[in-house]
């Protein structure tokens, strides 16, 4: 029988997860000014379903971080970060440190290997004009 059937039991590492990317949301959510059933709306969850992700008492699906991550405009690893809020925890209330976040080229997300021998574009420019 699946573990989804059996009633499986919640590791530590599942409950400290859980904790970690429910204090997360919690956090973007308040520092967003949004209220539990805003964020729920946008997942099509009923914002008790929010309150259980935020307290820690259910996890998230894959698919449910990626939806809140994109809600947010913050990329996956945010969420997760055990350290996220207590990097930021000097906020001043503007979302500056959010903006950044989303701003990454796909080169400095990791997404693309840098290129080597291409020049700048001036010099691209340079070597394509015709005599």
């Amino acid at each position: 029988m699946p573990d989804h059937q059996r009633g499986s039991k919640k590791t530590e590492e599942d409950l400290a997860f859980n904790a970690v990317v429910g204090r997360n949301i919690k956090y973007l959510r308040r520092a967003r000014k949004l209220n539990q059933t805003k964020v729920a709306d946008h997942c099509k969850v009923k914002f008790q379903q929010l309150q259980k992700y935020e307290k820690g008492l259910n996890g998230c699906s894959a698919f449910r971080l990626h939806q809140l991550a994109k809600f947010f405009k913050v990329g996956l690893d945010v969420l997760i970060d055990p350290e996220m809020i207590t990097k930021h925890r000097g906020f001043s209330g503007d979302m500056d440190w959010l903006d950044n976040e989303k701003k990454l080229t796909p080169q400095d997300a990791g997404y693309l290997k840098p290129q080597k021998d291409i020049g700048s574009l001036e010099e691209i420019m340079e070597a394509i004009k015709c005599p």
